[in-house]
């Protein structure tokens, strides 16, 4: 049962770290001159491989197939190296271009010395592997445990540098999803820590009995599962605060719809075109092309392959506001006086915010009914609907209006305004 929740967890964390990196290497097209995305993908590639041959499931598998199976053990341990230190590179990457460099050459020859060092002293112990269990003699324990101890430190020291020189710059960032992302990486390197430590048991094992579970145990394999879902949800979080913003825009889209829909049928003037491909000019205004501080800190975000089209709902819910701002702008003229008075007949108290949407959203039901007739309404000096101000933020515009648009549709005093305007549009035309 330990073998199956070790083998589980090994492959999950396996195709968390490859399918992630695969992903961000596809989306992060526009910014692969970052050094650190560099390190990051070496990092991903590399621990994935690690964790999927070190599942015991894996090492069962090849056992009759390599000539030394023991060999798998060491394999594994040497990818696991190679991508804490690329980890740490990633890290260093952060600075200032003069320092990251003599950083990472003097991390580079730390970690190229440590899978030197290990991979002489673990073939020399010539340990005999029986499925996921490493055996040497007595002679040879210290040699192994050398080795065990050797990868314990350069990883311990890589996830303590990674966690530091994260977090550092973490509680330099100002709050928002860049911050959280930080946060996470930096918290994964504590779950690595926690990680690292089976190797305590691993040499204590080796010392006292000679014998090594090359696997990772239960524990730690979850650990592993931990720090690679944090360290990748840290390093995405930037992707998935923006696909949150999608989701969020494409809802908002829908919402308006009925309100866009009511003014376009009056006023079809109102509807922008646009050439085939809009978006480009657009994208450095307000929101949609906003520069983001320390994003070579986290080298996962949404500024990839298909930005444009992953940005076009953004733009169509811009559009769409300034559509109906235009079109309420257009209805100025048909606006009735007594519109608020109407409303409060049916409304009563309320909220000052609800009842400035529902005045907001039925002024515009009336202004509707009178341009649909052809009729103006003269409005004199503290009298009509004063519209809700339009604010620079397109995330609590698009707020508002999907609460004017909500009470357009749906509530009774819009219902009874619109009626109100009929009739009275309707004695008007008996009148002429």
């Amino acid at each position: 049962m330990g073998d199956r929740l070790a083998s589980a967890a090994s492959y999950f964390a396996a195709a968390v770290a490859l399918l992630s990196t695969l992903w961000k290497i596809r989306t992060d097209r526009g910014r692969r001159s970052d050094p650190a995305l560099h390190y990051g993908y070496a990092c991903g590639a590399l621990l994935g491989a690690g964790m999927a041959v070190n599942a015991p499931a894996t090492a069962s598998a090849l056992a009759g197939v390599l000539p030394q199976p023991a060999l798998l053990t060491l394999v594994a341990d040497q990818l696991k190296v190679a991508s804490t230190g690329a980890l740490a590179m990633m890290a260093y990457a952060t600075w200032a271009s003069a320092a990251a460099r003599g950083a990472v050459r003097r991390q580079t020859a730390f970690t190229a010395a440590t899978v030197l060092l290990g991979a002489v002293g673990f073939l020399a112990a010539s340990p005999v592997s029986d499925g996921t269990t490493v055996t040497v003699g007595s002679a040879d324990r210290p040699l192994l445990a050398g080795y065990v101890a050797l990868f314990a430190v350069h990883t311990a020291w890589c996830l303590a540098v990674f966690g530091f020189l994260i977090g550092r710059c973490a509680w330099h960032s100002p709050p928002g999803i860049l911050r959280l992302g930080l946060r996470l990486m930096a918290g994964s390197a504590l779950a690595g820590l926690l990680w690292t430590a089976d190797c305590l048991q691993d040499m204590t094992d080796i010392l006292t009995s000679g014998r090594e579970t090359g696997a990772d145990s239960g524990v730690s394999a979850l650990a592993a599962v931990v720090c690679i879902v944090l360290g990748f949800g840290g390093a995405t979080a930037s992707a998935w605060a923006d696909w949150v913003r999608r989701v969020r825009a494409w809802q908002d889209h829908r919402r308006l719809d009925p309100l866009w829909s009511a003014v376009r049928s009056v006023l079809p003037e109102i509807e922008l075109v646009t050439p085939a491909r809009p978006f480009g000019p657009v994208a450095s205004l307000g929101p949609f092309g906003s520069f983001r501080p320390f994003e070579s800190l986290v080298p996962f975000g949404p500024f990839g392959r298909g930005a444009g089209r992953r940005r076009d709902i953004h733009f169509a819910l811009y559009r769409r506001i300034i559509e109906i701002r235009d079109g309420q702008l257009s209805l100025r003229p048909h606006l009735h006086p007594r519109v608020p008075l109407w409303v409060g007949e049916v409304i009563g108290p309320a909220d000052a915010e609800e009842l400035a949407a529902v005045v907001e959203a039925a002024a515009l039901a009336a202004a509707l009914e009178a341009a649909r007739a052809g009729h103006r309404f003269p409005i004199g000096p503290g009298e009509g609907c004063v519209p809700h101000p339009v604010v620079a933020d397109i995330g609590e515009e698009a707020a508002w209006l999907v609460k004017v648009a909500a009470a357009y549709t749906g509530s009774p005093a819009v219902a009874h305004v619109r009626s109100r305007v009929r009739g009275e549009l309707g004695r008007a035309a008996v009148r002429h």
